[in-house]
């Protein structure tokens, strides 16, 4: 027995016309997925650690660096470069199968859905926010700036930082990480598994990656990780049913957009 493109037990592997729909279907393998995932983890440290190197440069000291990192604008640049190298690390395997025609744009999700599906994003935008506004409910105020606060590090500072963070958040990090997370991902671990064990284990991979979001620890860091965890579950869900990245890309960027927005109104004040 194998496992088909949608997590189902077939008897065997297609052949012919059948063959080629399950490899635009299927067009990730295991392999693929893990080396994408991989690589933005790597390419985050990466990059943390060269930002660190180059201010410890730029300072004439690393004396006190890890200190000095945690403040702003220092901070804030941390983190923007060190999602950017994420990005860019996961960049040049997708390339190389997209290059040697071992997958194609239709194969990894960029298909068109038809528009009744981004209805359904923005309904579950509309939930996720409801969600939120839930656990929030359960807080003090204090509280709730603070698990704000624990994602300030995203917000640079200066034009050209303000500009980074919006690109990254919003453009960036939806496309990449719906290929990488909804595509990739849940596509290789179909091949090995039903599909809902592959998409809860690639909705807790998505959940861990976000988890820098839990570090102030205690309550915060539970409710940080639900909205994450929820977010997670509803564009696999999204993905799952349409067969098409654009609804889950689509509130995706609507929640980091908003998320963005927000974030920014608050540390004016």
């Amino acid at each position: 027995m194998v496992w088909g493109p949608n997590g189902k037990r077939t008897g065997s592997r297609p052949a012919g016309t059948a063959q080629r729909e399950f490899a635009v279907l299927s067009g990730f393998r295991l392999r693929d997925a893990l080396i994408i995932v991989l690589g933005n983890i790597v390419g985050q440290l990466a990059g943390a650690l060269g930002y660190g190197v180059w201010l410890a440069v730029a300072m004439g000291t690393a004396e006190g660096l890890a200190l000095k990192i945690q403040l702003d604008p220092w901070r804030n640049h941390l983190v923007l470069v060190s999602g950017l190298s994420g990005y860019l690390f996961m960049l040049p395997w997708i390339l190389h199968l997209l290059s040697k025609r071992r997958i194609t744009l239709s194969g990894i999700g960029f298909r068109w859905p038809g528009m009744r599906w981004f209805v359904y994003a923005l309904l579950a935008f509309i939930a996720l926010k409801a969600f939120s506004v839930w656990l929030m409910s359960l807080l003090d105020e204090a509280t709730i700036e603070k698990s704000y606060r624990t994602m300030e590090g995203v917000v640079g500072t200066g034009p050209l930082w303000v500009f980074m963070s919006a690109v990254i958040v919003v453009v960036a990090a939806p496309l990449l990480e719906e290929t990488a997370f909804r595509g990739a991902l849940y596509q290789g671990l179909s091949r090995h598994m039903p599909r809902l064990a592959a998409a809860l284990l690639a909705t807790i991979a998505f959940t861990a990656i976000h988890l820098q979001y839990a570090l102030a620890g205690g309550v915060v860091a539970i409710v940080t990780t639900a909205q994450v965890a929820m977010l997670g579950a509803m564009l696999m869900f999204l993905y799952m049913k349409s067969r098409s990245l654009w609804p889950g890309i689509a509130l995706h960027a609507l929640n980091n957009g908003v998320s963005l927005i927000f974030l920014f109104a608050l540390l004016q004040h």
